[in-house]
């Protein structure tokens, strides 16, 4: 039997459910059906397997890097892949995580309309415990933490934000702000607000609500980010599945960056100001790379993810509609 060969695959990270396709040679067509996909050693059947090409879905549970085919007992080289690390599950997440000054991640449990759960917020320390960290926030939306390192969330139910200190107390500061989903701080610390109904808003230092721009509404959640030019980037999923991202420079005027998105929702950027997008583009889902000039690059590969930030160190965290990943890409946020 010749020897398999696999080509480098593109995107070479992925999260549990994505897809990936293999380009291989030397593979005996008589006997696809015995073919193997190795994530690191963690062995599974593909979704398909031709003469050159196998496609495959990225395990829940993979135990180490690299990936390589397998058949009859015969071993293709390793090319480059990496598999994210299922950190917590059983959460409901419905926009980014946020990460501390410690390395600390705080998620939500948001539930459906009017859902009170026993815990709003859990944080995940850095060495991977689970801890309740704030209850009675009705539908948990959006975290993002304050330039003084107090965390604020959003409620889309009672159209509210909250600061929750340290110790997991809950305050109100700002009110009547609709289906209130994303929220961000500029580098002034001035907190900005989307109610997904079609209006963005700049919060003054009282907590009132100014808008900023108006947008078509959204079917989930505004997701907000700014760079350090403190414009304000902003996706959102529609019912077209045709949608746009937009950024809002710091005088207010609305512009298109992209075009063709499907369902773009969570937002990151690094230290060079590459933009990180959780979406679907060409039919491929995952997470998308746009550099400050405008290419758009698939660099994880996934299904249902809604979140996304920067770690302490050169990790990705990401979230599903039930779980917290982490991903080293290293990468500087």
């Amino acid at each position: 039997m010749s020897a398999i060969t696999i080509q480098p695959v593109l995107p070479q990270a992925g999260v549990c459910g994505g897809r990936i396709q293999v380009p291989c040679q030397g593979l005996d067509t008589a006997t696809l059906d015995t073919c193997e996909l190795y994530f690191g050693i963690t062995a599974t059947r593909p979704a398909l397997a031709s003469s050159s090409l196998v496609m495959g879905i990225v395990p829940r549970h993979a135990d180490g890097a690299g990936l390589q085919v397998q058949q009859n007992g015969n071993r293709s080289n390793v090319v480059t892949f990496k598999t994210a690390e299922l950190v917590a599950e059983n959460l409901h997440p419905v926009s980014n995580p946020a990460v501390d000054r410690n390395g600390a991640i705080y998620t939500t449990i948001s539930g459906s309309k009017g859902q009170q759960v026993p815990v709003s917020i859990y944080r995940i320390s850095p060495h991977g415990e689970v801890e309740p960290f704030a209850s009675g926030i009705a539908n948990a939306t959006a975290l993002a933490f304050a330039p003084d390192g107090e965390l604020y969330v959003s409620s889309r139910h009672t159209g509210t934000i909250l600061r929750v200190n340290a110790n997991g107390t809950v305050a109100s500061v700002a009110t009547h702000l609709g289906i209130v989903t994303g929220i961000a701080f500029d580098s002034q610390g001035r907190l900005h607000a989307g109610d997904r109904r079609g209006t963005i808003y700049k919060l003054t230092d009282s907590g009132a609500p100014q808008p900023l721009v108006k947008l078509p509404p959204s079917i989930s959640a505004y997701h907000l980010a700014f760079d350090q030019q403190d414009r304000l980037y902003v996706a959102y999923p529609t019912l077209s599945g045709y949608d746009n991202l937009y950024v809002i420079t710091p005088d207010g005027e609305l512009q298109t960056l992209s075009t063709g998105l499907g369902r773009p929702q969570g937002l990151a950027l690094d230290r060079e100001q590459n933009l990180y997008i959780v979406s679907h583009v060409g039919g491929e889902g995952g997470v998308f790379k746009r550099t400050p000039d405008g290419e758009l690059q698939q660099v994880v590969t996934g299904v249902n993810l809604v979140g996304i930030a920067f770690g302490m160190d050169t990790e990705l965290i990401l979230t599903d509609n039930s779980a917290v990943y982490k991903l080293d890409l290293g990468l500087q946020g």
